[in-house]
């Protein structure tokens, strides 16, 4: 399973940040749903800049295509120490 790492600095300022990547996440989907993979990639980007969260545009497309295929992501939090844990 993909997962995309949210640093555990950034959940202790923003506890709900899970929350709004997933929402942000579904609306991109939404809106992008009759355009290209590389095209949803880049709305996606674009609504997770307007909240803060800077992802590279592999990981965008990634997440696009992982989604599109019926695969589901997995917002993960991850300590400094590298060891990521459930939140």
């Amino acid at each position: 399973m993909s997962e995309f790492r949210i640093t555990h600095e950034i959940h202790e300022v923003h506890p709900d940040i899970r929350e709004k990547l997933t929402a942000t996440t579904i609306e991109a989907i939404n809106e992008s749903s009759a355009r290209s993979a590389e095209d949803a990639a880049l709305v996606l980007r674009h609504k997770l800049g307007e909240i803060g969260v800077n992802m590279s545009e592999e990981a965008c497309l990634s997440a696009i295509e992982r989604l599109r295929s019926g695969k589901t992501l997995r917002f993960e939090i991850e300590r400094e120490d590298d060891e990521p844990t459930e939140a």
